[in-house]
């Protein structure tokens, strides 16, 4: 629930939220004198990992206030937070942390150490969930991350006490975490997965495709044909919260049929621990893989028919999840989640808690932030919006093939020649005051469209079968 009240000292205001726990407040300003405010986040330091800043998990954290002084912050895309998904780390030097200096990142440090000290500006807080919100009467938000223990295992009672019915959520539609929390008594009894279950001794593991933070898709066999089988990490297998998100994943994805949406085949297992979904394998790469490639040996930018082929498979894909009753929301479309056949006709995947392991040139940004509504990044009620917003990041890598925001990082250097700090970027995308590139050979009612995709405001934003509409008299244009 959303509740709000007047405060005129945050300092104050995060005590009470973390109560005698210690706490990490970092303070990000848009300029390098730290004058102008920006964004702000704040963490339990308790050396533990701990739940992400909004309802979307989008990231882990493991803080600490060292014997030193000094304080760390460690970014993470997976609970637990083990070194395969480790994607960045911030830290403070005592004098730092002390003085609240400005940092070579544009941050202001503080802890619950000096809290008698600090105090900050009236303004509005916004709590929903653990996450703390503060305005201060101008056009800036200050984003903390209360990331609380209590807060977690709340959920999960939560969870608990869901089972008899369906649940409301974040979100206008149906996403994964809704299919989960809907059958957390055991999916694995569930009639559509019954119905879809295979012999396992019928599949034959192959060659390792790609891994990701909880899951790894491996080439093979079922009854002599190719297929792709998905399973979830070592690691994960044992933990039944994932063994039931696993199914929910094939659950919602047996429900789907639609050309460009990647087949369900069944799903398949001797013991839980064991347990394999099985899709059609998609000949061709994903399309990041295909852009890196492109970006490689210089292909040309802008949209062919190729290009615009795919965005338009695309679009026809979430044309339909969106069309559903309950509509369907994807809430993870990106190009490494855009599997492409032998002969370029695209096909969305991963409707599930898998995440890619993110881009090393990118550790110092979260990851899916890169495609994602700004009202996903806040916290905020979404609805199928979110995933044109992401269509629109989408649009401008198949025009440009570089990861997006690529350009903005580059050309927004530091006094010391440093990219653009991952959290700034962050911070920038979620108030809209960044933009993808579309490059000069793109068609002007393309870039009209990813722009619109990706206004701030959900209502301006095209909805899907318009999209497919616009896309089809460009394509038709074109030949």
């Amino acid at each position: 629930m959303v509740s709000m009240d007047c405060t005129s000292d945050y300092i104050t205001a995060m005590r009470e939220r973390f109560g005698d726990s210690p706490y990490i407040l970092q303070i990000n300003f848009q300029d390098e004198s730290c004058s102008t405010f920006g964004i702000g986040y704040g963490f339990p330091a308790s050396g533990n990992c701990e739940g992400s800043f909004n309802q979307t998990d989008s990231y882990y954290v493991i803080g600490r206030l060292n014997s030193n002084g000094s304080t760390s912050v460690e970014y993470f895309s997976a609970d637990p937070c083990l070194s395969d998904s480790w994607y960045m780390t911030q830290n403070a030097s005592q004098k730092t942390l002390t003085s609240h200096s400005c940092d070579a990142n544009r941050f202001k440090w503080y802890s619950r150490n000096d809290i008698k000290d600090s105090s900050g500006s009236s303004g509005l807080t916004i709590t929903f969930n653990g996450l703390i919100a503060m305005g201060f009467g101008f056009l800036v938000l200050l984003l903390i991350s209360v990331a609380f223990v209590f807060f977690r295992r709340r959920l999960k009672a939560k969870r608990i006490e869901s089972q008899s019915k369906w649940p409301t959520g974040p979100s206008e539609g149906v996403s994964l975490n809704e299919v989960v929390l809907h059958g957390q008594t055991g999916l694995w009894n569930d009639d559509i997965i019954t119905t879809k279950r295979l012999s396992r001794d019928k599949i034959h593991v192959k060659k390792l495709i790609s891994r990701g933070a909880y899951g790894e898709v491996h080439a093979g066999l079922f009854n002599g044909h190719q297929v792709a089988i998905k399973r979830l990490l070592p690691a994960s297998r044992g933990n039944l919260e994932y063994v039931n998100e696993f199914l929910a994943e094939a659950k919602l994805t047996a429900t789907l049929d639609h050309p460009h949406i990647v087949t369900f085949i069944g799903v398949a297992w001797d013991s839980l621990s064991d347990l394999c979904v099985v899709l059609e394998l998609m000949e061709g790469s994903d399309l990041r893989t295909l852009l890196n490639k492109y970006q490689a040996f210089n292909h040309p930018v802008g949209f062919d028919t190729k290009k615009l082929a795919i965005a338009l498979n695309v679009c026809q894909a979430l044309t339909y999840i969106h069309s559903l009753m309950p509509p369907v929301i994807h809430r993870d479309l990106k190009s490494r989640n855009i599997l492409l056949d032998g002969e370029m006709k695209a096909k969305l995947s991963d409707f599930g808690i898998s995440r890619e392991r993110l881009d090393r040139t990118m550790t110092a940004c979260v990851g899916t932030s890169l495609w994602m509504a700004p009202e996903v990044m806040l916290g905020e009620r979404y609805d199928v919006k979110a995933d044109m917003f992401s269509f629109g990041v989408v649009l401008s890598e198949l025009d440009v093939h570089t990861m997006p925001y690529a350009r903005v990082s580059r050309e927004n250097l530091d006094s010391n020649g440093r990219e653009m700090a991952g959290v700034t970027l962050f911070q920038k995308i979620a108030l809209g005051t960044v933009q993808v590139e579309f490059s000069d050979a793109t068609q002007q009612s393309i870039v009209e469209l990813g722009r619109a995709c990706m206004k701030i405001d959900p209502s301006e934003r095209p909805s899907a079968a318009e999209a497919t509409y616009r896309l089809q008299v460009i394509l038709a244009g074109m030949k």
